[in-house]
C-alpha cells in the first residue's frame, strides 16, 4: 500500500502544504524584523483557497522560533484569548482583615475576620494579560483568528484595541487573521479595527500554472514506489485549475484508487487511472465545496448564477445586460446581488460591463438540479 499525502479535509492540517512560498518568506522576515509593516496580517479568500492551512503554516513557523502561538477560532474568540493568557476564569481577593471606621468625627480601626470577593476575568482585562504575555515572552507572541467573519465585531475591536496598545508600548507581537473575502471590507470599515486597517491584505487565489505543477510534484515525490510522468501531471494540473482543495482531492482519490487494485511495492500511473480519479474527486469537490456554496446562497444571486452559466462566450466572459435579459429585469436592479457575489469572491469583473466565474466548475455545477437531493433523484428514476 502507498502512503496518502494528500488530505483534503476542509479546516484541516493537510499531509503536504502547498505552494504560497512568498507568503511564507513574507512571514519569516516579519518574525525577525521589529518594524515591519507585515507584522498584522489579513488572509482572505474562498473557501478551499487554503486560509486555515496557511494559518497552520505560519503557526508551526512561529512556534520553531520559540514564540507564544496562540491559535483562536470565532467563537467566543475574545473568552478563548482571555482564558489562554489568564489561565484561569476568575480570580478571589482578600480584604484586609482590619477596616478603618469613622464614627462621630472620631477614626479608629476594629479588626474584622477575612471577606473574599470573587472577580470575573474578562474583555476589559485583556489589555493588561497581552501585555503581561509579551514582557514575560523573550521570543514574542503571534495571535491567529480563522473565520474572521463569524466574529462580532465588537470583539474584533477589542482585540484590535488591545494590539495596537501592546505594539505602541514596543512588545514583540504578530497577528495573522483569515476569513471570506468580504469580511475584510466590513472589518477595515469599523471605527474601532483601525490597527486592523493598517494590515497586510493577502487574498488567496488560484495557483499559477508552474506553482501547481510543482506542488504536485513534491507531492508524488513523497509516495515512495509511485511515478507519475510529466504528462499526467500536466493533466491533473489543467484539471485541477490550481484551486488547492481541488488539487488535494485529485491526489487523494488518486492514491486512493491505485491502493485499492494495487498490491504491489511499485506503480506506475496510467492515464485511465487519472481518468477515474478524476471523476471521483470532482464529484467530490462538488458535493463538499460547490453544493453547500450554493445552498447558502440568496434565491436571487442564485439565479444570477445560473443566468450567468449561459451568458458565457468563449473567454469565459459574461455581459452583464446579457444577463439581466435573460432574468427579466433591468440591469440596475441586479447591481446588489452582483456585488454580494463579488465580495464573497464568487465572481468577479475584470472588465466593465463584464463577469467571470473565480471558483472553478461552478459554472456548469449551477445548471444541475441541485435543489433535488440524490434520494429523491433515484426514487424518481425508479419511479417508486
Amino acid at each position: 500500500m502507498f502512503e496518502n499525502p494528500f488530505s483534503p479535509i476542509f479546516g484541516g492540517k493537510p499531509g503536504v502544504f502547498f505552494g504560497r512560498e512568498s507568503i511564507l518568506k513574507l512571514f519569516d522576515h516579519a518574525m525577525i524584523d521589529t518594524g515591519s509593516e507585515d507584522r498584522a496580517i489579513f488572509v482572505t479568500g474562498t473557501r478551499g483557497s487554503g486560509k486555515t492551512a496557511l494559518l497552520e503554516q505560519l503557526s508551526i513557523k512561529a512556534g520553531d522560533k520559540k514564540r507564544v502561538v496562540i491559535d483562536l477560532g470565532p467563537e467566543n474568540m475574545i473568552m478563548q484569548l482571555v482564558h489562554v493568557l489568564a489561565g484561569f476564569d476568575e480570580v478571589t481577593k482578600t480584604v484586609s482583615p482590619q477596616a478603618n471606621v469613622n464614627i462621630l468625627g472620631i477614626g479608629g480601626g476594629v479588626s474584622t475576620g477575612s471577606v473574599s470577593k470573587t472577580e470575573r476575568i474578562g474583555r476589559e482585562n485583556l489589555q493588561e494579560l497581552l501585555l503581561k504575555a509579551c514582557s514575560n515572552s523573550k521570543k514574542g507572541v503571534l495571535i491567529t483568528v480563522d473565520e474572521i467573519q463569524k466574529v462580532p465585531i465588537e470583539d474584533v475591536s477589542s482585540l484590535c484595541n488591545a494590539f495596537q496598545m501592546v505594539s505602541r508600548k514596543g512588545h514583540d507581537i504578530m497577528l495573522v487573521v483569515a476569513g471570506l473575502p468580504y469580511a475584510y471590507s466590513e472589518i477595515i470599515r469599523h471605527e474601532g479595527c483601525t490597527y486592523l486597517r493598517r494590515a497586510t491584505h493577502i487574498e488567496l487565489g488560484l495557483f499559477t500554472w508552474d506553482e501547481a505543477e510543482e506542488a504536485f510534484k513534491k507531492a508524488f515525490s513523497l509516495v515512495k514506489g509511485l511515478t507519475v510522468n510529466k504528462d499526467l501531471i500536466t493533466k491533473l494540473n489543467q484539471t485541477s485549475f490550481g484551486h488547492p482543495y481541488l488539487m488535494q482531492l485529485l491526489g487523494y482519490h488518486l492514491v486512493l484508487l491505485i491502493n485499492d487494485k494495487e498490491t504491489g511495492k511499485k506503480h506506475q500511473v496510467e492515464e485511465e487511472e487519472i481518468e477515474e480519479a478524476t471523476a471521483n474527486a470532482i464529484y467530490a469537490y462538488e458535493q463538499r465545496a460547490l453544493k453547500p456554496l450554493l445552498d447558502e446562497l440568496p434565491n436571487n444571486e442564485k439565479m444570477y448564477l445560473i443566468k450567468m452559466s449561459e451568458c458565457l462566450n468563449s473567454d469565459r466572459l459574461a455581459l452583464c445586460s446579457d444577463i439581466a435579459r435573460k432574468m427579466g429585469v433591468k440591469q440596475n436592479n441586479l447591481s446588489r446581488a452582483r456585488a454580494y457575489l463579488i465580495d464573497h469572491g464568487i465572481i468577479a469583473a475584470p472588465e466593465h460591463g463584464k463577469v467571470m466565474f473565480c471558483i472553478p466548475y461552478l459554472a456548469d455545477f449551477v445548471k444541475k438540479d441541485t435543489q433535488v437531493a440524490g434520494a429523491v433523484e433515484i426514487a424518481r428514476q425508479r419511479k417508486v
